[in-house]
């Protein structure tokens, strides 16, 4: 807010006349004693303020929150018209409290009904108040003392709030116009006088109020600018709380307040000394404690406050202390604050808690995750401060590492490359003045500004979100696309750059693809050069509206990426070709993983045969009446075995199986006798025959006649 804005001086202009007096018409219970009262008495019947009381009161509201929460620098003026203009108090410092105000208002008492109506005017008030914003405060003196040469500097503003009953339109308009001239006239006066300011800018804020259930004669209306010193506001508001809630609002949009509501308050009940409930309470301070919030776009807004839907409110939930001593927390700002319901009862019990010198935290309302402590409230010199807490990293800490960033833990920053752009981009005096191409002169500052735009139209952060920042043969096209102007030969390069990769895709080299957070192998070859290609042109499509040289680099690199069909049908079959080799190793890798439990099948399929045989037999040659099996089974010798050639592994479970039975059964009959004495595993059938017949035998195999 700047120095002796409109807020710096506030003048209250309330109505006196007669008509003040006519009841608002929204009655208040008077006779609360309704269960206990006993049989015979009459209650009293309730009462109504009148319109005079409720501004008297609402106006003092709007006063003490503005002295709670600025108790300096900020002025109220109070003025009565009637008959006359009777002013309540001064701009000192001294004459700014509640205290003096409500002694002088009593003093002046409540309207007279029966007096004479067109003997009273607000037109001696707004007067008064016009001539009392000409009046130099103790701030403004001493502004223009310390400025001395320069002080026509110290401006003077100031707003007059005007609350009365108007008759129509045009009688609001009529005292537009009166006041507007009023300060004409006044500004004269004061451009001659030492003791006087000249009015720079009035605010002229008309209340109309009226009794409940009538109809309103006077529209309401935005601020407009009536000249360039005055400007108006209309507002026509119901009396009673409607009024209240009125300058409630006012006051937040005069002096840049904010509400927060505290949550969750624990206080024991009245009645039930040992139980306790949760109550809320609205606080107003400046808006400044939220701007944490408006900065990181979540407001916490927990709906509208008591007033309704004219204004919204911040919800923060309570924190129960543990200690009554004051921690050492990290505060950003401290801001003095006023309750809305300064009456009620849980307003009253949380101040007096505040002031014994308690502290209470304020945790910002989630629905999942941890806490965040994000607000506290502590008194300090009998006057209680919302405290703004640091929910970020504090500065007394030790610098944060480059690796913690709001996406997490990320470690890949392109660190060397930003160390490069930020020597690309330093700012340097400039001497020599340059002009633009239509003749206008070049300001340092937006040609800097717009170099940084074009360097960072497309600039990726983390090494693993790029392809072509990481590869070497792109650098010469990334440090020339970013120029306002290219050359021929800058185009030529460009060029080159694109044939030289399009050379890479042809021999199939591979590029510098992360692999962070993928499983397997990654992207295949093919599948590599489209994201290259893609993000190439992403980086050249961010440039072409540089210059027309830009627009032939992209042509360039539309061209190379459209391949005639012979290339198309060669990258085709290399596809096929790969995705063969994966097959054929996929299938390799099951048939090795199936191939011992296919192992493992068949001797079991072995072991369940040989028991089903052993059982068969047991069975056949233990019945009586079962002549003897004949063996079927052919026999061999462990010679006619055949021989198991000795891996050059370790042996299978197979082998070892097979070994193991082959020897078991050898063990159970007698060899032939022929198959003993046979040559080269063949037994010669009746040699008896032979010899007797004088036939003998030769080697190999032969007979021969001896």
């Amino acid at each position: 807010m700047k120095i002796f804005s409109e807020s710096h001086k506030t003048v209250f202009v309330v109505d006196h006349c007669p008509y003040m007096a006519e009841s608002c018409r929204q009655h208040v219970e008077f006779d609360m004693l309704v269960k206990n009262r006993t049989q015979g008495i009459i209650p009293l019947a309730p009462i109504s303020k009148s319109l005079w009381t409720c501004s008297v009161e609402s106006s003092m509201e709007y006063c003490r929150i503005m002295y709670d929460i600025f108790p300096f620098k900020k002025l109220v003026n109070f003025i009565v018209s009637d008959s006359g203009a009777h002013v309540l108090n001064s701009w000192t410092q001294e004459d700014q409290n509640l205290q003096e105000l409500m002694a002088a208002l009593a003093a002046v008492g409540p309207p007279n009904p029966r007096a004479d109506p067109e003997c009273c005017s607000i037109l001696h008030g707004l007067v008064a108040a016009v001539e009392a914003l000409c009046k130099i405060t103790e701030y403004q003196h001493e502004a223009r003392t310390m400025l001395m040469e320069n002080a026509e500097r110290v401006g003077n503003r100031g707003r007059i709030i005007c609350i009365t009953n108007a008759k129509s339109d045009s009688h609001v308009r009529m005292l537009e116009d009166y006041v507007q001239e009023t300060i004409h006239e006044h500004n004269k006066l004061a451009a001659n006088s030492d003791h006087l300011m000249q009015i720079q800018k009035c605010e002229l804020v008309l209340i109309h109020t009226y009794p409940v259930g009538e109809d309103s004669l006077v529209s309401d209306r935005p601020k407009k600018e009536l000249s360039p010193v005055l400007t108006s506001e209309v507002h026509s508001v119901r009396a009673g709380r409607h009024l209240a809630t009125k300058l409630n609002v006012l006051v937040q949009q005069h002096f840049d307040l904010a509400s927060t509501t505290i949550t969750n308050i624990p206080m024991k009940e009245e009645q039930h000394a040992n139980t306790s409930a949760n109550y809320d309470v609205e606080l107003l301070h400046h808006k400044e404690a939220h701007v944490d919030f408006l900065k990181s776009g979540d407001n916490h807004v927990g709906g509208n406050s008591r007033e309704g839907a004219f204004k919204e409110t911040v919800t923060l939930k309570w924190c129960t202390p543990r200690t009554n001593s004051v921690e050492l927390h990290y505060c950003t700002g401290a801001y003095r604050i006023s309750p809305v319901d300064v009456n009620s009862r849980p307003s009253s019990c949380l101040t007096n808690f505040l002031l014994n010198g308690r502290s209470v935290l304020l945790e910002q309302p989630r629905k999942s995750g941890s806490k965040v402590i994000s607000h506290m409230l502590s008194s300090h010199g009998g006057e209680i401060f919302l405290h703004v807490l640091s929910s970020s990293r504090s500065i007394l800490e030790d610098p944060p590492s480059i690796s913690e960033g709001c996406g997490g833990r990320v470690t890949d920053y392109r660190i060397t490359d930003f160390g490069e752009f930020m020597r690309e981009n330093r700012l340097t005096p400039f001497l020599e003045p340059r002009y633009k191409i239509d003749g206008s002169l070049e300001i340092p500052l937006e040609r800097a500004k717009d170099q940084l735009e074009k360097h960072t139209r497309y600039w990726p952060m983390i090494i693993s979100q790029t392809t072509i920042f990481n590869m070497q043969a792109v650098v010469p096209l990334a440090s020339v696309i970013v120029k306002e102007a290219m050359t021929d030969e800058d185009v030529l390069n460009c060029q080159k750059t694109i044939y030289n990769l399009v050379d890479m895709e042809r021999k199939n080299d591979p590029l510098p693809i992360s692999t962070v957070g993928t499983r397997g192998k990654g992207p295949k070859r093919d599948e590599q050069y489209r994201i290259m290609w893609n993000e190439l042109e992403t980086l050249v499509r961010a440039h072409i509206g540089n210059s027309d040289k830009h627009q032939r680099v992209l042509e360039c690199l539309m061209a190379c990426r459209s391949k005639p069909p012979e290339e198309e049908e060669r990258k085709k079959r290399g596809r096929k070709r790969e995705d063969k080799e994966d097959k054929s190793e996929k299938s390799g890798k099951d048939y090795e993983t199936d191939k011992p439990w296919q192992e493992s099948e068949r001797l079991k399929g072995l072991l369940d045969r040989e028991k089903e045989e052993l059982a068969e037999a047991e069975v056949i040659k233990d019945s009586p009446d079962s002549p003897e099996p004949p063996n079927k089974k052919p026999l061999i010798t462990m010679d006619e075995m055949p021989v198991v050639e000795k891996a050059k592994g370790p042996m299978s479970l197979l082998s070892l199986w097979s070994n193991r039975i082959n020897t078991a059964n050898s063990r159970k009959h007698q060899e032939f006798i022929g198959r003993l004495n046979s040559v080269n595993n063949k037994a010669e059938l009746y040699q008896h025959l032979k010899e007797e017949n004088g036939m003998e035998t030769t080697e190999n195999g032969k007979t021969g006649r001896q």
